[in-house]
Formats: structure tokens, sequence, C-alpha cells
């Protein structure tokens, strides 16, 4: 049986992002799992992928800061199989703290959360950065009194550890990050830019001040086809897609699926559709694409922002995938040399998976070892 998981939300007060906008009653959504030590050194913060949520461990059900968006597919733990007790992330050893992003729809604030005139926000909720994301997770660890801490980072949540440690050195231990690199690679950049565009030209987008009752869906969807392609292994699609032929009506007006592969496609995309609020989407994705590590760090390249880590003495463990279309492992490896060669302690691991990026949800034991061992 699963343990019962309760979210928790920390007010923040009046925040003011990177770009300069300040809002008002800014908040974010949190769990945590273990226990927190007497010295506070048992800390490790827990970055979520792209459109995950701080849900990571357990079973919760309720979300009411996410209304609708909290579907069924989101009640388990979306890393249940790496975090419990005798799991790679202990929660005997450990105390875990998982936040959701500034801009999302699960609980911290964003375009979906009220604004003072109350209407949603929408539209009008600031674009968000890695900054953004590393100021608001250090007040949640302030909150607890952390001062130092593991950071373990899968996906774009490995490059915004990236980010927090060049802002806060001094506080970061040692560095986990799994299937992802420093920079966005232009296929990144032009598959969001499609997806953008995909929810723009949905009648329904209304220049986002839809209502909530009545969002893009056909958009929203539209863009998740575009972006799934790249989490999977495309090489397995065919085995990996049902059998059979869905007719998902109300999506389609005349062409229906004629393969499993776009039924599959399809039904990835409708299913997302009901989970996340496309206004949310649209930061979250150009949170992503947006990130730009010298920048970000104040420095003037990138060799000068890993120095910054070497200097602290911060170690490193990459793990890339071979079937990783979204990461490729070659640019993991040339990332793992760079920081090398900058004075960074850093180790890469090469999973062989035919399960592409998302083998880090569904195979923890491939990682175990060499993650345990830079959590020492």
């Amino acid at each position: 049986m699963q343990q019962s998981i309760r979210s928790h939300i920390l007010e923040l007060g009046s925040f003011t992002f990177d770009n300069g906008e300040t809002l008002p009653d800014i908040r974010l959504a949190y769990e945590t799992y273990g226990t927190l030590n007497a010295e506070k050194s048992n800390a490790i913060l827990l970055f979520h992928a792209l459109t995950g949520s701080h849900h990571a461990h357990g079973y919760n059900n309720s979300l009411p800061e996410a209304g609708d968006f909290w579907q069924p597919e989101n009640h388990d733990g979306w890393w249940d199989r790496m975090i419990g007790p005798g799991k790679p992330l202990d929660t005997n050893k450990f105390f875990i703290i998982c936040a959701n992003y500034l801009g999302s729809c699960y609980g911290s604030s964003g375009p979906t959360q009220i604004a003072p005139d109350g209407e949603p926000w929408g539209s009008r909720f600031p674009m968000v950065n890695a900054n953004d994301q590393a100021r608001a997770q250090i007040q949640l660890l302030d909150h607890f009194g952390v001062d130092r801490f593991h950071i373990v980072g899968p996906s774009l949540g490995g490059m915004l550890s990236l980010a927090l440690a060049s802002m806060f050195p001094e506080r970061v231990r040692n560095i986990v990050i799994i299937g992802a690199g420093y920079e966005p690679s232009i296929e990144h950049k032009l598959t969001a830019f499609e997806q953008m565009i995909s929810i723009e030209l949905d009648p329904d987008y209304r220049a986002g001040r839809y209502p909530l009752t009545n969002p893009p869906l056909k958009g929203l969807a539209l863009a998740r086809i575009i972006c799934h392609k790249l989490f999977v292994n495309q090489n397995g699609l065919e085995k990996r897609a049902r059998k059979g032929i869905c007719d998902r009506k109300g999506m389609l007006t005349w062409y229906l699926p004629a393969r499993n592969t776009e039924s599959y496609m399809l039904h990835q995309g409708t299913k997302f559709a009901k989970r996340f609020d496309a206004n949310a989407y649209i930061r979250i994705i150009n949170l992503w694409v947006g990130f730009d590590l010298p920048t970000f760090s104040g420095k003037d390249s990138i060799e000068a922002a890993f120095r910054v880590y070497a200097q602290h003495g911060i170690r490193f463990q990459l793990f890339s995938i071979d079937t990783d279309y979204c990461f490729k492992a070659d640019d993991v490896e040339a990332f793992h040399q760079q920081l090398s060669r900058c004075g960074v302690s850093s180790g890469h691991t090469r999973i062989v998976s035919e399960k592409g990026h998302d083998s880090f949800l569904l195979e923890p034991e491939l990682y175990e070892k060499d993650l345990c061992r830079c959590l020492q």
C-alpha cells in the first residue's frame, strides 16, 4: 500500500521576477519525504521534469490548488520507484524536498492563479526563467533552515540545478543530473516555437485570456504531440504504441488515425490537455528553451560559469541515455568533458536502455549505484 502524502504551500509574499515584474501573494507548492536531521545536513533538493509536479513519492489524490488539472494520473508519485525506505533516495537517510515550478498549474503560482481583479492571471503572468525558480526554491530551503544540500535534477530539472548552483554555489554540495545538458539545442528551440504557435493558433486561446472552463485543448494537445516524440525511443515507438486504432472524437473532424503510432500520439496529446494549462505550458516550455547559463550566472562564458562550481568543490554525476532523443548521450558526454576541463569533479554514466528519455522514470535500478555514490 502506498504512503499517503499531503502537499504543502509556502507563501512567498511579494516576488520580483528576473524581468522586473513584481506580483503579490506568490506561493510555492511542495512535498517532503523523510526526516530532516538535527544538524539539517541530510537534505536533497529534487527538481522535477518539464510538465511534472512536486508530487514525486507516495499517493496524493487531492490538490485543491490545482483544481481539475490534478487528474488520476497525477495521484501516484512520479518517482515512487526511486524514493522511499531502502531505495536510491532513501527516506531513512535523506530529507527530500520537491517543489512545483513557478508558472506551472500544480499549486505554485502561475497563470491559473486568481489575480487581484478576480480573474486568472492568464497570459498576464510573467514569463519565468531559471533564476526565478532558483530564488523561489532557496526561500523554501531557508524555510526549513537548510544551509547546504545535495541536488538531484532529471531532465529540465538538471538544467535548473545549474542555475541554482551558479547563484548559490556556497550552499550546494553535490549535483546529480539525469538526461540533461547545459543548454537547449536548436531542435529544442524550434520544437518549442512550433508548440507555442500550435497553442496560439487555437481559436479558443484568445490571446491567453480564455476562461478555464473553455481552454484551447486542441492547440495544447498538438503541442504535446510535437514535444512527446522527443521523450520516447523513436526506433521502438511502433512497439510501444498500442495495437489497434482509437477514434478520439472531438479532436479531429475528418481524418481518423490509420496507424497505431498516430493513435498513440493522439492519445498522449488529448490526455495531457486535460491535466495541464496552456498558458502554464508556454511558460514552462519557454523556461526550458530560454535557459542561458552564462547570462543567468553573470559570466562571459560557459567555462567561467563552470569554474565557479570547481571553486566551491561541487561534485557532479551526469547520466545520459543511449536512446535519448531529447538530450543526446554524446552531448552529455561533451558536457562532462567540459566540466572536467574546468576543474570540476565530474562523473558520467551512459545508460543503455530501450526507454528513451523516460528511462529515468521507468528504470531506477540502472541509476542507483552511481547516484548513491555521488550523494555520500
